[in-house]
């Protein structure tokens, strides 16, 4: 079972009421926005993060210091996250002039020197690191045009060259395992690091793609929503995945490309926060023609995958997946198709859509 864990930076305050003449002649003169919802504040910050801002100022009426303490909750953090805010109410306005502090990420400037051709800071080591990395990997994928294809490209290289875990041994708050530096410079994440590496590698190679949180198995859970040659949104969570202990050597696609129906088998999240994932075209057992309705599908594949081949290795969906019926006993076949010594199945993925996943020894 993986631990999975998503950041959130914890917000500090300063907090000032001031009823002096210049204060209001200060605010009045400031020019800067009014805010007074949540969502409205929610748009800023995503946006000025978005634009690399290190300062966010506002005037706002309505807005309390409990709105202000949920911020990091409220965005990804893939472009940065909020330090720490100051309040200055101006007791006879009845209006309170805030002031954000913002970290930018590693990965707005690797995005802008790769993308718009910016320079990266001196003092961003990390961040001259990641893009090093990342321009290694996009070479590869430049000979790809699909967004499929360049998809599934990083997919199996977070697979291949990522473990689950923490570089520094130890889980804290400023682990680097929770970024795209960790995964793709250090090569150990825990999931929302994998989720920001593959977000920041289809950024720049082109593909549309965001952060997903939510929970799996009860637990916090970060994954991506990938926008395809077909126009629809798919579920992709690289950390499932991937094999814990790491075994670079299995490939797995039973969360890759998948829609909301098969992903809420196993994971939930704020349906209404995010855009919905319908497609099916891409979906990789499908694509692949791997993807078995029943038993009887999934022997009759089974017989035309070992006519010509003896694999190592073999994985498909089926979309009835319970124990009974996929037991011991009725899966004899594979013995007598196959010629194989030894078969040892593994299943991943909740039912009825669940991957069987077999090694075999001849």
């Amino acid at each position: 079972m993986y631990m999975k864990k998503f950041l959130a930076v914890l917000s500090v305050s300063a907090v000032l009421t001031l009823s002096g003449c210049s204060t209001v002649r200060e605010i009045m003169a400031s020019g800067e926005s009014v805010i007074n919802t949540a969502e409205e504040l929610y748009q800023q910050v995503e946006n000025s993060l978005k634009e690399g801002k290190e300062e966010v100022a506002f005037v706002t009426e309505e807005l309390s210091q409990d709105d202000l303490n949920v911020l990091n909750q409220e965005h990804d953090g893939f472009y940065g996250s909020v330090t720490q805010y100051e309040i200055k109410t101006v007791k006879m306005l009845d209006r309170s002039y805030v002031t954000l502090s913002c970290d930018i990420s590693d990965n707005y400037y690797v995005e802008e020197a790769l993308l718009d051709g910016g320079e990266i800071p001196e003092e961003r080591s990390q961040a001259a690191e990641l893009k090093k990395v990342c321009e290694g990997i996009l070479a590869d994928l430049s000979k790809e045009k699909s967004a499929y294809k360049k998809e599934k490209k990083i997919h199996d290289y977070l697979v291949k060259n990522v473990a689950y875990g923490y570089p520094e041994g130890v889980d804290s708050e400023d682990s680097t395992a929770y970024n795209a530096y960790g995964a793709l410079v250090q090569g150990k994440a825990v999931c929302n690091g994998y989720a920001q590496a593959m977000k920041l590698l289809c950024d720049l190679s082109g593909v549309e793609c965001e952060l997903i949180t939510g929970t799996a198995d009860g637990e916090n859970h970060a994954w991506n929503l990938i926008r395809l040659d077909d126009d629809q949104w798919y579920h992709v969570d690289v950390t499932w995945d991937d094999p814990e202990p790491d075994d670079p050597d299995r490939l797995l696609y039973s969360y890759f490309n998948l829609n909301d129906t098969q992903m809420a088998q196993s994971h939930a999240w704020e349906a209404a926060d995010f855009v919905p994932a319908e497609g099916t075209k891409y979906q990789y057992y499908r694509k692949n023609d791997l993807y078995c309705e029943n038993m009887d599908a999934f022997e009759a594949k089974c017989k035309e995958i070992f006519a010509d081949d003896t694999p190592d290795s073999v994985q498909v969906m089926v979309g009835d997946y319970n124990e009974a019926t996929y037991s011991e006993a009725n899966l004899q076949f594979i013995f007598e198709y196959s010629g194989a010594k030894y078969v040892h199945l593994q299943t991943i993925g909740e039912a009825p859509y669940t991957t069987l996943y077999f090694t075999l020894d001849y």
